[in-house]
């Protein structure tokens, strides 16, 4: 069975609070996320950029326009329970943190899916 811990990412785009928005645009189109998770000097999450925020006065710090406090998921989390969960509908994205919310990395719901279907292929 799959883990969110096999198949995180790291290559998602990060920030600092005091980073400006305008400064970040860029750097989020460019990598392939349409998010920008903020972190500390020490990676752990503080908050989320994305959507509206990121079209924000290009002065305005990332502190100032971010989600706070976004949901979180341990590596140790099965795949199978995170698509099966009600609350993860809808979901794109989950963002993988230790236990004391150092970022790990990001599983997206596509790489998910497909990790599950390969394991369910593999068991037949």
């Amino acid at each position: 069975m799959p883990w969110a811990g096999d198949l995180v990412r790291d290559d998602v785009s990060t920030c600092a609070p005091d980073d400006r928005v305008g400064e970040l645009r860029d750097r989020v189109v460019d990598s392939g996320y349409d998010f920008c998770v903020v972190v500390n000097e020490h990676r752990i999450v503080l908050g989320l950029l994305r959507g509206d925020a990121l079209s924000k006065d290009a002065t305005a710090r990332a502190d100032e326009v971010m989600e706070l406090g976004p949901k979180t998921i341990l590596p140790s989390n099965p795949v199978e329970k995170l698509l099966g969960s009600r609350s993860s509908q809808g979901v794109k994205h989950w963002v993988v943190a230790t236990s004391h919310g150092a970022l790990l990395g990001v599983l997206s719901r596509a790489e998910a899916e497909r990790a599950l279907e390969d394991n369910r292929t593999r068991a037949e």
